[in-house]
């Protein structure tokens, strides 16, 4: 007699022998499954007959999720003002400032401070003096006041991880606002020398008297050498 593995042989009711797919055995073809699996969000079939012992459930993580869509938006919506409540003010307002190069004006307000100089505002090559900015245009923070700004009353700057405020060394800086539609004259909120260390960090609280609607800090440079701010934080009265 014809071995028959782990199929079952009956004379009164006979059934089709076959192959699994996946061990080799002989099974009843009635025994063995399609072995499917996910492809994107449907289930395909990989036409293979296999017995209980050789199937394998469909991978979940591979299949693919289908987002719902975003609810409809209400009407006429009266959103919190975080802008004006919220500290500190690092991705509000727009960038002002000479420290274009490497990432941007934008990497020094993207709320990580622990990051590289090439990923920083940098200035590859100063100007000479207290003449090096970073800083912000708050016009139109307000909605119901456009032409008032910001009340300042701390600021925290952040060194790259890698490289200096200023390549010189220990230099002057200064924390200024203005008023003016055209940038160009600022009054000094606050003034103080770098340490001149890897990664530095000068946080300042300051006593604000007055709203402004720009406000930047300012480094000095050499006219050779390089300055670079990896983060910049104005926290706000309140």
């Amino acid at each position: 007699m014809r071995p028959h593995g782990r199929a079952r042989a009956d004379r009164h009711k006979p059934r089709a022998w076959a192959i699994c797919d996946g061990c080799g055995f002989l099974y009843n073809k009635h025994d063995l499954q399609w072995q499917y699996e996910w492809a994107g969000n449907r289930l395909v079939n990989q036409n293979m007959l296999v017995c209980d012992k050789c199937y394998d459930t469909p991978q979940e993580q591979i299949r693919v999720i289908i987002l719902p869509a975003d609810p409809t938006p209400i009407g006429n919506p009266r959103p919190e003002r975080s802008q004006i409540n919220n500290n500190p003010y690092t991705s509000i307002g727009s960038n002002i400032g000479t420290m274009t190069q490497a990432a941007g004006l934008a990497a020094a307000f993207d709320s990580n401070s622990n990051k590289p100089f090439f990923l920083s505002a940098v200035r590859y090559t100063s100007t000479a003096g207290l003449t090096n900015t970073i800083g912000k245009n708050w016009t139109g923070l307000d909605p119901n006041n456009p032409a008032v700004g910001l009340m300042a009353s701390r600021f925290v700057v952040t060194a790259p991880n890698n490289a200096k405020l200023a390549a010189a060394g220990s230099v002057a800086y200064a924390f200024q606002g203005s008023n003016l539609p055209i940038l160009g004259t600022f009054t000094t909120l606050s003034t103080g020398n770098t340490v001149g260390t890897l990664g530095e960090i000068i946080d300042v609280t300051i006593t604000p008297t007055t709203n402004y609607l720009f406000h930047q800090f300012v480094i000095t440079g050499d006219g050779v050498s390089s300055v670079s701010v990896a983060q910049l934080q104005i926290y706000s009265v309140g």
